[in-house]
């Protein structure tokens, strides 16, 4: 089970590094649950995947520094590598692994550089 989640693991943190936001929303359980230091906490694989393909304007990708897997749980520690003034966000996530697909993710990651990029963001997107 252990080299199941890891691979389930980082194909999710890699299919977001490259953008590769449908093969992401593949990865999720249909009621994924989605929270930590996060604005809103959220629920179902579209409105999870839907929030990650809006940061793609800015993703370069995602470098992943540590796994850590216990039975169906995974603990991966990576950069954010964006394309901003902010460069790569030192981001951390504690997922559930449930019938082969992320079941709950808790998402934490330095605020510190985060106002940047979404200042970034907002201006490479148009309103609407």
């Amino acid at each position: 089970m252990s080299a199941d989640v890891r691979e389930i693991v980082t194909e999710y943190v890699t299919a977001v590094g490259d953008r590769r936001f449908d093969r992401f929303e593949e990865l999720l359980h249909p009621e994924v649950e989605f929270g930590g230091t996060t604005v809103v906490e959220l629920r179902g694989a579209s409105v999870v995947a839907d929030g990650y393909r809006r940061l793609g304007p800015i993703v370069l990708r995602a470098d992943i520094k540590e796994l850590v897997v216990d039975g169906d749980r995974a603990a991966v520690l990576y950069d954010f590598v964006t394309d901003t003034e902010a460069k790569a966000v030192l981001t951390a996530e504690f997922l559930t692994i449930e019938d082969g697909s992320i079941r709950s993710i808790t998402l934490l990651f330095d605020w510190r550089a985060w106002p940047k990029v979404l200042e970034e963001l907002q201006r490479r997107t148009p309103p609407g």
